[in-house]
């Protein structure tokens, strides 16, 4: 929920989650990550095989040098960024629920 003061300034406030709609969300953040991940290692590999028969030189580098590392480095920030934009929340992971703390080790 987005709050304007005086018309100019713009807070986020958390949204109040319980429990369970945390876990789904802490789900949801971890399978985006996932996702990401095998994106970033397939890419990873197509940049670095795929163009490993090119004759493109850069600096003295073939091509596929410079797309497996700083390319796919630049493709990370761009899905992180991508990730933070939409799926991740800034929401309170602290006992909202009054359930007391839970112990597993009893």
């Amino acid at each position: 929920m987005t709050v304007r003061i005086n018309g100019d300034a713009t807070v986020q406030r958390r949204k109040t989650m319980n429990n369970y709609e945390k876990y789904r969300q802490v789900r949801k953040e971890a399978a985006g990550t996932a996702l990401l991940l095998l994106i970033l290692i397939v890419a990873w590999i197509a940049a670095g095989f795929g163009l490993a028969g090119s004759s493109v030189e850069l600096f003295h580098l073939p091509l596929w040098v410079w797309t497996a590392t700083i390319g796919i480095w630049l493709f990370a920030i761009i899905g992180v960024k991508i990730l933070t934009a939409t799926v991740f929340v800034d929401m309170s992971l602290d006992d909202e629920d009054g359930e007391g703390e839970v112990r597993h080790d009893k």
